[in-house]
């Protein structure tokens, strides 16, 4: 909890503090309100399907939501034994964004965001039958919600293609059985109108 109450501060600082400009010249890459996205290294690496919508409120603030599906034929087969802690099945990822850059053309973002998440989780518990230890793979199905914060940037080329990277962190808060941390990576390729 007090985790998410610096987290909320920080936020909340960054907005007090902003600085907005309304006698700047309008870009054409502002007068476009919309922007869809494909999240391409998701889909390369992790067989998931991310796409993306946001709306510019104004230049420095934007509202978006993030919806991510596994392609469950690629990955499943292989989760009880390989590597992997978490296989996410689903992610609905609404975000508020603040810019904090002033040009529009290329600039820095920090991003607060909810995420709910569903997939199978995968806990390694250790028992000792007496003589020596081993462990257990138990599979779990989970369902949770998580808030966290990322950062980002983005450019555009042409004034409506543009390319986002965003980094960032999440904590799911409701089930044990669902880990404890998610990760929002993404490259995003997309078309601004």
């Amino acid at each position: 909890m007090k985790k998410i109450s610096l987290l909320f501060c920080f936020f909340l600082s960054v907005g007090v503090f902003a600085q907005t400009s309304s006698d700047s010249i309008v870009s054409p890459i502002v007068a476009k309100k919309n922007e869809i996205k494909i999240d391409v290294l998701n889909l390369i690496s992790n067989g998931r399907v991310g796409v993306s919508y946001e709306r510019f409120l104004k230049n420095d603030f934007s509202i978006g939501v993030t919806g991510m599906f596994l392609n469950k034929d690629s990955k499943e087969d292989d989760f009880p034994t390989d590597d992997t802690r978490t296989l996410i099945d689903y992610q609905v990822i609404p975000y508020v964004r603040y810019a904090l850059s002033k040009s529009a053309a290329n600039l820095y973002y920090v991003e607060a965001f909810s995420s709910i998440n569903g997939g199978q989780y995968k806990e390694l518990t250790t028992l000792n039958n007496g003589a020596a230890d081993y462990v257990v793979t138990t599979v779990k199905d989970y369902n949770d919600v998580a808030i966290g914060a990322s950062i980002g940037y983005k450019f555009y080329i042409k004034e409506s293609f543009v390319i986002d990277l965003t980094l960032g962190m999440g904590k799911n808060l409701f089930h044990a059985d669902s880990p404890e941390t998610i990760s929002r990576i993404g490259i995003n390729v997309g078309y601004r109108f």
